[in-house]
């Protein structure tokens, strides 16, 4: 647990001091985008310190392929 805090402060902190200061000079447009992305990242480093079952990518992008196989299937003049 120690070593993957580390890790996650470590990244999140290059980051930062890569991104303040564009962020800082960026419209209030693009600080809500940015705002946007950071969202799911810092979820998903909840995710990864605390190892817990909840939702990641994976099972957000599975809830998807059902509909998709259906579309596919009901675009493909082959199947029956």
């Amino acid at each position: 647990m120690l070593g993957k805090t580390i890790c996650v402060l470590l990244l999140a902190s290059a980051m930062l001091i890569h991104d303040i200061p564009k962020v800082k000079a960026a419209s209030n447009r693009d600080r809500l985008v940015y705002i946007a992305m950071l969202a799911p990242l810092l979820y998903l480093a909840v995710v990864f310190l605390t190892a817990q079952p909840w939702p990641n990518l994976d099972r957000i992008f599975n809830l998807f392929t059902g509909p998709a196989k259906l579309f596919i299937r009901w675009l493909n003049p082959m199947h029956t």
